[in-house]
């Protein structure tokens, strides 16, 4: 189907105000804060903070791990394994969060442990050939180690199968996860599953993988040191950089009310990240030429770290960040941005095809089948069309499909069980528990899915391909259970309109000490008129640089893709812009500027 001769015609998005917190906003008064800042933190917060617990979160403040259950069972063993000397593997999902979390335990344990790397093995599944989990591909990879003990992270607790296994040939397995627990329970046949979504625990659920094995290994680290294993080991504060990374990648709540760890976790990890504790930051900082924050490790270092995952091996990713040298993190990182141009063509040719598609369904999901799609790159596609036509998306294609030839054991797409199976990503909107629903699918109709596993707002499965249009009929079904039937629209929130004597470094500076900003805290944005008194076409009519007057005050302002929305030639100086925007700034060749980030704008002629 060729979809690029065809006019696209997106919907028309809903422009809203975020409505404020009385008692917030009050309570943030009382303690001085700028007026402009009270107003954005009460349209964010659901309850009071404390301005030191916003500006300052605490380390010691974060709940004993101690508390999620199976964790002292967990130390136990993987204290035992440390101080024998036995072979240990990590099993880890090939995406950021598996691939942060690997190297969590792998500088744990070799850094801080005194554990020799030829004890210590990394194992991930290759997300194209073997999917998710602990397939079994990575069993028979892990039974070649000869290991003594696995410790997966990001995955396992929907493995009790393929854990079976390993557990049959005298292979102690601990699960370290945070994905929901199957309605079976937890994996029986693993030696300890440490997971603060399980259903007997009352620990912080909102942690990422790689915040679980943190956590984890704090523990190891305490009991090792009661031990005497050695005279000192230094506290493992030294790993949140990329427990950061993973934080953030993986879209996990950063709203101060939510989880304190996650903020605790991302801003400690960011402030490692700009003391460039490790090579890798040294060569991102630099690439960058300026402070990193969350936005840059979001859409700039997250993606292209897991590009490698999405597009073949992890194991860039995972060598860039252990990486010892800045030679050594310079070579990975040029490896890690080719393939994230290649993602992103890819990107772009599927996107292309899923909106146009998507723009002919008239439901309130958009579940759509892609026969040369990319698997890797499904999750960031259904996430384009949330923004697009804001409703909840899943993208199929063939199982497989994408994978280049045979390498480090894994088989090219000839290879795979049964070609007719197709897997899907899927993403949600705010209100819908996506795995819910797709739980609900499988409950209710047993032969129509074959697998799947997830969060409540990004989750994955696995259908037969002939069976996709009657799953697109189910999962209506459960979002409509969920959401009810109201026509889905996308929606462009912003916290109403800001004074023009705030729009400066000065502002943007003020705003950012309450970062990290991110999902349930996203950064601020705001509604105004402006007098566009000059416009400049970038990159082939992609994007506008503008100079806008608002009031007295003239700012600057980039709008990363313009061509989207309005036509960017036919925009003059004298036009009027009603426009949704960020603060931002700007560095170039050392100097740093104020300027706008628009996010979604009209123009009227002049």
């Amino acid at each position: 189907m060729d979809t690029r001769s065809s006019p696209l015609i997106l919907p028309e998005p809903v422009v809203r105000e975020r409505k404020l917190n009385a008692a917030v906003l009050a309570a943030l008064a009382a303690e001085g804060l700028d007026p402009w800042l009270c107003q954005f933190l009460a349209r964010r917060l659901d309850e009071p903070v404390r301005l030191a617990d916003l500006t300052n979160p605490s380390l010691a403040a974060i709940a004993d791990p101690a508390a999620i259950p199976s964790m002292d069972r967990a130390v136990e063993r993987i204290v035992r394994a440390v101080t024998t000397g036995e072979r240990v593997v990590f099993a880890c999902d090939h995406d950021m969060d598996g691939t942060g979390s690997a190297a969590v335990l792998w500088c744990a344990f070799t850094e801080y442990f005194g554990v020799p790397r030829d004890r210590v093995h990394v194992v991930t599944s290759h997300r194209l050939t073997e999917g998710y989990g602990v397939t079994e591909p990575v069993v028979q990879r892990i039974l070649n180690l000869k290991p003594t003990l696995v410790i997966t992270a990001d995955k396992g607790s929907s493995d009790e199968e393929r854990i079976a296994v390993l557990a049959s040939s005298g292979i102690d397995v601990i699960v370290t996860d945070h994905h929901e627990i199957p309605s079976g329970g937890p994996p029986q046949s693993a030696y300890a599953v440490v997971n603060p979504t399980r259903p007997d625990s009352s620990y912080d659920p909102h942690i990422c993988g790689a915040g679980v094995a943190f956590l984890t290994m704090a523990k190891v680290r305490t009991a090792l040191v009661s031990a005497g294993w050695r005279s000192q080991i230094a506290s493992l504060g030294g790993l949140l950089d990329l427990v950061a990374v993973a934080t953030i990648a993986d879209c996990v709540s950063l709203l101060p009310t939510t989880s304190h760890a996650n903020r605790v976790f991302v801003k400690r990890g960011l402030d490692l990240i700009n003391q460039r504790r490790r090579p890798c930051w040294t060569v991102f900082s630099e690439d960058l030429q300026g402070v990193v924050d969350a936005e840059d490790v979001a859409f700039r270092l997250a993606p292209a770290i897991a590009a490698a995952g999405r597009l073949d091996w992890a194991e860039s990713g995972f060598r860039f960040l252990i990486s010892s040298t800045a030679q050594e993190a310079a070579q990975y990182w040029r490896v890690l941005q080719e393939e994230n141009e290649l993602r992103k063509q890819i990107e772009r040719d599927l996107r292309r095809q899923a909106l146009a598609i998507a723009s002919n369904i008239e439901r309130n999901s958009l579940v759509i089948y892609l026969e040369e799609g990319h698997p890797g790159v499904h999750g960031i596609t259904a996430s384009r069309l949330v923004e697009a036509f804001g409703k909840p998306a899943a993208i199929f294609s063939p199982k497989g499909a994408g994978a280049r030839a045979g390498k480090n054991g894994a088989a090219g797409p000839g290879a795979v069980e049964n070609i007719r199976l197709a897997s899907g990503s899927f993403r949600g909107v705010p209100g819908l528990d996506v795995r819910r629903a797709i739980e609900q699918v499988s409950s209710r109709h047993p032969d129509l899915v074959i697998s799947f596993g997830g969060h409540p707002a990004a989750a994955g499965a696995t259908i037969a391909i002939p069976d996709v249009e009657k799953f697109a009929l189910a999962y209506e079904a459960a979002v409509v259970e969920q959401l009810g039937s109201e026509r889905l629209r996308p929606v462009i929130w912003n916290d109403g309109t800001l004074a023009p004597d705030v729009h400066n470094l000065v502002g943007l500076d003020a705003l950012r000490a309450f970062g990290p900003f991110g999902r349930g805290f996203e950064r601020p944005s705001y509604e105004g008129s402006f007098e566009i008194l000059e416009s400049r076409v970038l990159s082939k009519g992609a994007h506008l640089r503008l100079s806008l007057k608002h009031g007295h005050t003239v700012v600057p302002a980039i709008w990363f893709g313009a061509a989207d929305a309005v036509d960017v030639h036919a925009v003059r100086p004298g036009s009027k812009t009603r426009i949704v925007y960020q603060l931002a700034d700007n560095t170039f060749r050392g100097q740093r500027s104020f300027q706008l980030s628009v996010r979604y704008g009209t123009i009227t002629p002049r």
